[in-house]
This record gives C-alpha cells, structure tokens and sequence, in this order.
C-alpha cells in the first residue's frame, strides 16, 4: 500500500516537473517574442520574472523528488 502511494506520488512529482519546465520555456519565448517586435526596454524586461518563478519552481520541485526518492530508497 505505501510503495502504491510513493509510486503515485512519484508520477505526479514527475507531472509536474514538466509542467512547470513546460512553462518556463514557453514563457521564455512569449518575452524573447516581446524583445524581438517591442525591443527591449525597461516593461519588457519585467516580463523576464515569469520564465525566472517557472524555473524556480521547476528547480524546486526537481529537487524535492530527488530527496524523496533518496530517502525512500529501499536500498
């Protein structure tokens, strides 16, 4: 039963690595699009925050999965 859970909870570690490396990299291109027609200036620069807190996120959730597989390990 536990070892049912950590899987599911694994999977949906996993889901949401992706989504939020996904987003990242979208976002990252909507403000390199932003830099490419309005140039860049001090608003377009600001749009540089989203990219950063996706990546963040994606970083942080990365590196929570991997302590938790680490501890879990039945090694």
């Amino acid at each position: 039963m536990i070892e049912k859970d950590n899987d599911k909870m694994r999977k949906i570690s996993i889901v949401m690595e992706r989504f939020w490396l996904a987003l990242a990299i979208a976002s990252l291109a909507v403000v390199v699009y932003f830099f490419l027609v309005d140039g860049v200036n001090r608003v377009t620069l600001q749009y540089l925050v989203f990219p950063a807190l996706a990546g963040l996120m994606y970083g942080f959730r990365a590196t929570f999965r991997r302590r938790h597989e680490k501890r879990n390990d039945p090694r």
